[in-house]
């Protein structure tokens, strides 16, 4: 079900089929190579979260499209949102699915750049008194699908996987002959000398300085199709989980009566 398809008198009802639940799902406006759209990652996320949505009822949050992506302001067609404005316009949109009778909010993320975002936000909803519980889903399990039909190693950005995906669900926005035959996007060890256990600043940017990783020239539509089926039929059995979830929202209540006194 799709939250802005929804009319006011329709809604619920959505809000008792979905017991709750909405899926927000996250991604970011940056640049994706010469091949793929700068909506990848919010297209993506939107797409899999209907999908999983249809087959397990939940209410689809719009496409989201305000992640941490500082790392592509050197590209065109990026937006980049500051860092206090993220978390708080990240927490007024939970409140507003909130307050519109959604208890269970679950965010889920297109864009890797969100992966210190999302637990971060979710760590410090901890201590405000929400009336809603968070799900962070991250690392659907595709992992069988990904040894059926990838041909490549390196993925990450604008890959195999992600353009192969992309065939799958936009097939229209995709340009594969705009890619440069004889070129693609390995990583480079320019920091190397600091081994594996050192975070930096500019730590994608040393590895892939144009942005991309790994080669999308072997992607298509059929083994998008593949990764597709494999992380809706994941994401859907989660949901099924979420809505039968009773911990966490009696773990999250016990934890606020205590540092409150209630």
């Amino acid at each position: 079900m799709q939250w802005e398809e929804l009319t006011g008198g329709e809604f619920e009802a959505a809000v008792e089929k979905a017991a709750g639940v909405c899926i927000l799902p996250i991604g970011v406006i940056e640049y994706h190579g010469p091949h793929l759209p700068l909506g990848t990652d919010s297209l993506t996320a939107h797409a899999l979260a209907s999908e999983a949505a249809r087959r397990e009822p939940a209410i689809v949050f719009p496409a989201y499209y305000f992640g941490v992506n500082v790392e592509t302001k050197h590209f065109p067609g990026g937006i980049v949102i500051r860092d206090h404005l993220l978390l708080e316009l990240l927490e007024n949109v939970c409140d507003e699915i909130s307050r519109n009778g959604l208890k269970k909010i679950v965010l889920l993320s297109g864009h890797g750049g969100n992966r210190f975002l999302l637990p971060l936000f979710v760590q410090l909803m901890l201590d405000k008194g929400k009336d809603y519980t968070l799900y962070y889903v991250y690392g659907l399990n595709d992992e069988e699908a990904r040894k059926q039909v990838l041909e490549t190693k390196v993925h990450g950005h604008a890959c195999e996987y992600e353009a192969s995906i992309m065939l799958h669900i936009y097939p229209q926005l995709v340009k594969m002959d705009a890619l440069d035959p004889e070129h693609w996007w390995a990583p480079q060890d320019r920091l190397g000398d600091l081994g594996q256990r050192v975070y930096t600043p500019a730590d994608w940017f040393s590895r892939f300085p144009e942005h991309c990783a790994g080669d999308p020239r072997p992607a298509s539509a059929e083994k998008g199709r593949v990764l597709f089926e494999a992380l809706v039929s994941d994401l859907a059995d989660i949901i099924k989980a979420i809505k039968a979830d009773t911990a966490a929202p009696e773990a999250y209540a016990t934890f606020e009566q205590r540092i409150y006194r209630r």
